[in-house]
């Protein structure tokens, strides 16, 4: 789907769907007023008779007679005005037309009833517009035979300056193509998503956009002294890939001189090991990898971006399977740097792959690093199906990507890193190890992986919950399966320039 812009008032657009906010109480007013005169009063008749009220999420669907638009949808947004509701109201309406077979849809970038409000609508509405309509557009359909039609057009309807708002919905496009690459790779079965086919995936971006690329294989990990990785791999038939990829910006605004660690979570299945899962346990273990999904769903974008800081992109690719040569719990393994760890529980093994990752990215001398897993079902308990969690040794990077999941519209919660945390990730017999118990399960995973990153700045996002949508219950641009969870919030750091 491809979305435009266009500076034609909704009442004369040419449209399958024309879709208007409508704010609680349910007031038509602005351009929804005029369309509603246009149509002799029958919006308000209908939202009279319907008692549409404005609530946020609810709609109301009219055929229109001798008008440029066939249909006029009124999407309730509630009595928020920002960003994040005009990207919930795009997404519904571009929802809606699949229903009604609509090719051709249009909408509003503002809230504020007019078709830009007061000195146009602001560049941040029309993204958030564009990724709305485009993310709830998505679909994961290669495995099937049915061919339903689909939304060909939204047409982004603001006024303004042309060229700010041009910019807007080119990062717009950015981000949604990151992130359906990123659900893509979640989507696919695991006998297709391997650690072969992302190191695959890895070279052909580098091979678009100029990046270089490193694939360390198995013997590779292990003579750089990557025990934690290779304990992991050990059981699998499939070969682990270690993926390192490295942008490094042009122009004259970039600062190659930076460099921000994005280091993911592959693992591409998870069986949890001699720890076995149950088996309603593995059902979504597919997606166990979509930390490596947004990785390298943002690195992809990196060059059209024009992102101004050194980014490299870390992927520790491997399954997590049952073998005579499989990892068994009470093994001691050595990481890279020397640590030693007891690994007491083989499902576990996120942390430990993480654990050699930013350890590496400290050796490259990253400024900064931030790794993304599906780490815990204990984040979940803690923060729901659509939060991730965020644990940090560095409060000002908290706060960056804090500000940047909020302008993205994923939603990020920081949970603590007390001493006590990193006390209990103590072995007995080793320096660590893998797992400290049920109690702060997030917190004490977090902690065990940053036991190896030393004083660089670091954040730790676990995002079990929000990776993989079971229902339709989240926000309307969420699909079922894999969402692409992160892939806009790190776009969103990263363009602005982490540190600054």
């Amino acid at each position: 789907m491809r979305v435009t812009l266009a500076d034609t008032l909704p009442a004369a657009t040419a449209c399958d769907l024309l879709a208007l906010a409508v704010p609680e109480p349910g007031t038509l007013a602005g351009d929804a007023a005029a369309v509603d005169k246009q149509l002799g009063g029958r919006l308000t008749d209908a939202a009279r008779a319907d008692g549409f009220t404005g609530k946020r999420g609810r709609t109301l669907l009219l055929h229109a007679l001798d008008a440029p638009f066939r249909r006029v949808l009124l999407v309730g947004t509630g009595r928020g005005g920002d960003a994040e509701a005009v990207r919930r109201f795009a997404a519904v309406a571009a929802r809606q037309a699949g229903g009604v077979q609509a090719k051709r849809i249009a909408i509003t970038a503002a809230l504020d009833g007019g078709a830009g409000g007061p000195g146009g609508a602001p560049a941040e509405h029309v993204r958030a517009a564009a990724e709305g309509a485009g993310l709830a557009a998505y679909r994961f359909d290669r495995y099937r035979t049915a061919d339903d039609p689909a939304l060909d057009e939204t047409v982004v309807l603001a006024r303004g300056d042309r060229g700010a708002l041009t910019r807007a919905l080119r990062q717009a496009d950015l981000a949604v193509a990151a992130t359906g690459r990123a659900r893509d790779l979640v989507n696919e079965p695991a006998n297709v998503v391997t650690p072969t086919a992302l190191a695959d995936l890895a070279r052909e971006i580098a091979a678009r956009d100029g990046l270089d690329c490193r694939v360390i294989d198995l013997d590779g990990a292990r003579k750089m002294g990557m025990g934690l990785f290779a304990a992991v791999a050990a059981g699998s038939e499939q070969p682990p890939k270690f993926i390192v990829l490295d942008y490094r910006p042009a122009g004259a605004a970039a600062d190659a001189s930076r460099t921000v660690a994005l280091v993911g979570k592959g693992i591409t299945f998870d069986t949890g090991g001699y720890s076995i899962k149950t088996a309603n346990g593995m059902m979504t273990m597919k997606g166990d990898m979509a930390g490596a999904a947004a990785v390298l769903g943002a690195m992809g974008a990196l060059k059209d971006l024009a992102a101004p800081v050194r980014v490299l992109g870390i992927v520790a690719a491997t399954e997590n399977m049952i073998s005579g040569r499989a990892t068994r719990p009470g093994d001691v393994v050595r990481a890279l740097g020397g640590k030693t760890v007891e690994i007491n529980n083989t499902d576990a093994e996120g942390r430990l792959v993480l654990g050699d990752a930013v350890a590496f990215a400290v050796r490259e001398g990253a400024a900064e690093i931030i790794d993304l897993a599906t780490l815990t079902g204990a984040c979940v308990i803690a923060l729901g199906d659509y939060t991730a969690g965020l644990m940090t040794n560095d409060q000002p990077l908290a706060d960056r990507l804090l500000t940047a999941a909020k302008a993205s519209g994923e939603q990020l919660w920081q949970l603590p890193m007390y001493d006590e945390f990193a006390e209990a990730m103590r072995s007995d017999i080793a320096d660590l190890k893998n797992s400290g118990g049920r109690a702060a399960g997030a917190e004490r995973g977090a902690a065990f992986i940053g036991a190896f990153v030393g004083t660089t700045p670091w954040a730790h996002l676990d995002i079990a919950g929000p990776a993989f949508a079971e229902d339709r219950k989240g926000p309307p641009y969420m699909p079922l399966g894999g969402t692409g969870y992160g892939v806009r919030t790190l776009l969103r750091y990263l363009e602005a320039g982490p540190g600054k």
